[in-house]
This record gives C-alpha cells, structure tokens and sequence, in this order.
C-alpha cells in the first residue's frame, strides 16, 4: 500500500519537469534526432524485442541484455547464446549476437554485439563523379555486469566500443569510441510486475557525454592534415514497464518503455527544444509452452513476430521471427530471425 504515494510522486516530478522544460523552450528551434550520431542505439536489437515493438528493457529474456538493460543480467538463471539477422528494403542490414547468464548468486555477466548497416549505396566524389558502391557499417560492442541488492532489485553498468566505417576511403566519416557507459536499474515488484531503467550513452567527463571525433577530410584531400570534427551521442533515457496477466487460460505480457533523447552535450538540459521523446509498446501472447505470438508498435513501426520453443534434453532452443512495416505500410520487412540457445 506504501507504493502508490511513491508512484504518484514521480508522476507529478515528471510533470513539474516537463513544465519547466517548457518554459525554457521559448526562443529556441527544435533539434531534429535524425541529425545526430546514436542511430545504432536507436534501432534496437534482438529478434524476440523487434516483434514485440523494440521493448527489451524490463524484460529477463531480452537480449543481448547488457545493451538492453545490464541489471537484468543476474536474474538470468541459465547462460544463454543467441543470434540474429534482420535484412531491410533498400540493401540495408541488422544483427546481433550475445551470451549471458549468472555467475555468481547475485551476480551475471553478459556479452552483446549490434550491427546496422547498408549493402548498396551509391558514392560519389566532390565533383560529384561516381566513386562506386559503399557498404558503411557501424557496430557496438557491450560488456555488462549486473549485481542483486536484494531477491529483487538489481543496478548493472556496461562499457560500449562503438565504430562506424562509412565505406568513403582515407577514413573519412569514420568514428570509433570506446568508453562509452550504460547504467541500468530493474526491479521486479511481484511474478507480474517488472520496471527498469536505463540511461545510456554516458562519457567521462563533467558532463557525463559520450563525445567523440569524426574524420572530415583526410589527409589526401586536406593537404597532408587529416581533419576531424567533434561529435556527441544524445544521452537516451529509458522507463520500462512490463505486465503479464492471464486471460482465457492464456499469458500475455505487455509491455511499454518511454524514452527521451538528449540533444546536447551539457549534463541535463530543461529546454524541451533540446529533448526527442518517443513511446514503444508491445505484446507476447503465449499460446502455450512452446508458442508464442507477437506484436507491437515502435515510433510509427509496426512489428509481428513469433516464437518457438524447441526442447533439447535439458536445454532449449528457441527460434524467433519478425517483421516490420515501416512507417504505418510505407516499406514490408519479412525478413528477420534469430535463434537462442540455453546451455
């Protein structure tokens, strides 16, 4: 009974911060999120997550969770290795793959790699003559650990290797950061309850951003100097909620993640300007133990998928699909699927 006090507290600090971030938004022209570095982040990962409209933060089986949420890690109860691909209209392509599991009593370690790129894109010079095909890729790396404070909450932290090659030559457009840190909070309130929080894309430095430098020119085309900019990604704040309840003799989870981007480098801005915010929700319906159907909606993106549990002796192999429409119906993806195998 104690809790809804505290709920409703967050509820009216949040309101009194949109309402200062209001305030100082006169005067200013709203920044545009596509125009900054973080799309990887943006994206997601994780076949099971992409049906289910990119929501992973406050669920045990996401992965790769030391992207999604680190403190998940120690509420894994076996190790687990997964992968997958999603390819997209416009030669464009995804994946992941991870492991994870607990190692100690309170304690889980986990592993997660993320890839977004293109196969096909045309490139051209200054003098706009064709310089052939590009393929820019970017990858994040992640290493996260998870430690209990109690049988049910949990704080994680991890470290992110972040590279961007844009295909270009003498490396311009390339980006390549290590250091980059996720801080992660999960809490299961009862077996249907569950919350998380993460703030990712966090620097060392006074203001916590995750600076980096990019190549503009190389030195071929800058005279013998190579030339760089600095850059940011925008800090990405999640809260998650996941919810399973029984209906027709059948579980469905649910689950929703509000998220707010940063769009500048200081510790914390209250200019609403500077600030994106968008909404993910999803659903698992299980339709018994081994199958399970899914759906969701992610800034516009409407997701299905399905699951399939295959038992293996003592040990599963599940098998998960997606697909997405883009944009309400503007592009069809049919074309995801991954595996997950607990040892």
């Amino acid at each position: 009974m104690r809790r809804l006090p505290s709920i409703r507290g967050l509820a009216l600090g949040g309101l009194l911060c949109g309402g200062i971030a209001a305030a100082h938004a006169a005067g200013t022209a709203p920044e545009v999120l596509g125009g900054h570095e973080g799309w990887l982040d943006r994206m997601g990962g994780g076949i099971r997550e992409l049906g289910m409209g990119n929501t992973g933060t406050a669920s045990e089986e996401a992965m790769p969770a030391a992207f999604w949420n680190p403190a998940i890690l120690p509420f894994n109860r076996q190790v687990t290795v997964g992968v997958g691909a999603d390819i997209r209209t416009l030669s464009r392509n995804g994946g992941f793959a991870g492991v994870q599991g607990r190692v100690a009593a309170n304690m889980g370690l986990g592993v997660g790699i993320l890839n977004r790129g293109d196969f096909n894109v045309p490139a051209y010079d200054a003098d706009e003559k064709s310089l052939g095909t590009a393929q820019p890729q970017a990858i994040g790396s992640y290493l996260g650990m998870g430690v209990k404070i109690s049988r049910s909450n949990s704080f994680g932290a991890a470290v992110q290797w972040y590279s961007y090659n844009l295909d270009l030559g003498g490396g311009t457009g390339n980006v390549n950061v290590i250091g980059v840190f996720n801080l992660g909070w999960y809490k299961r309130w009862s077996n249907s309850l569950k919350t998380g929080v993460v703030v990712r894309n966090l620097g060392i430095n006074k203001d916590l951003s995750a600076d980096f430098d990019q190549t503009t020119l190389s030195s071929e085309d800058a005279q013998g100097f190579e030339r760089t900019a600095s850059d940011f990604m925008p800090k990405t704040l999640v809260a998650a909620v996941f919810y399973t309840v029984k209906a027709w003799n059948k579980t469905f989870d649910l689950s929703a993640e509000g998220i707010d981007y940063q769009l500048k480098r200081d510790l914390f801005v209250t200019d609403a300007n500077f600030h994106a915010q968008a909404v993910r929700l999803g659903a698992d319906w299980h339709l018994n133990d081994q199958m399970n159907v899914r759906a969701g909606v992610d800034q516009g993106n409407i997701s299905a998928g399905l699951g399939y549990s295959l038992p293996w002796g003592a040990h599963k192999l599940l098998f998960d699909y997606a697909i997405v429409a883009e944009r309400g119906l503007l592009t069809i993806n049919p074309f995801a699927v991954g595996f997950r195998f607990t040892l």
